[in-house]
């Protein structure tokens, strides 16, 4: 299933431009995106480990739901988690996937992920 991080702060530009609105934990997109929404589920985005030189959870540079990181025991506080003993600063976001009429999941070929790509970009922020 493809996803899609978007930043708290990319999310807070797309809503003040009023050209998406949120409904509930679906993100609404322009007609002019194809009638897609994006499914929502709160992440982070992992940036650097605070105090050492070794990631020995390898969590840097990745994305990670945050149940998943509570299912690891992971606390995630704002911009930042703490696992076991390892402080790492996260930028706060979502995870999100394409979806269709009914909230399926859209399947999208390499030129139609390019065109959403795109539209999102332009979306501003």
């Amino acid at each position: 299933m493809p996803r899609i991080f978007v930043s708290q702060a990319l999310l807070d530009a797309w809503l003040a431009s009023g050209r998406t609105r949120l409904d509930g934990d679906l993100l609404r997109l322009p007609a002019e995106l194809g009638g897609v929404s994006l499914y929502l589920t709160p992440a982070v985005a992992f940036e650097r480990i605070d105090g050492a030189d070794t990631d020995p959870h390898q969590l840097v540079g990745t994305v990670r739901a945050v149940a998943e990181l509570g299912r690891m025991g992971a606390e995630v506080y704002d911009t930042s988690v703490v696992l076991g003993e390892c402080a790492y600063s996260v930028s706060p976001g979502y995870l999100a996937i394409p979806v269709g009429e009914g909230g399926v999941e859209a399947l999208f070929d390499g030129a139609r992920w390019t065109a959403l790509v795109g539209g999102l970009t332009a979306l501003g922020g």
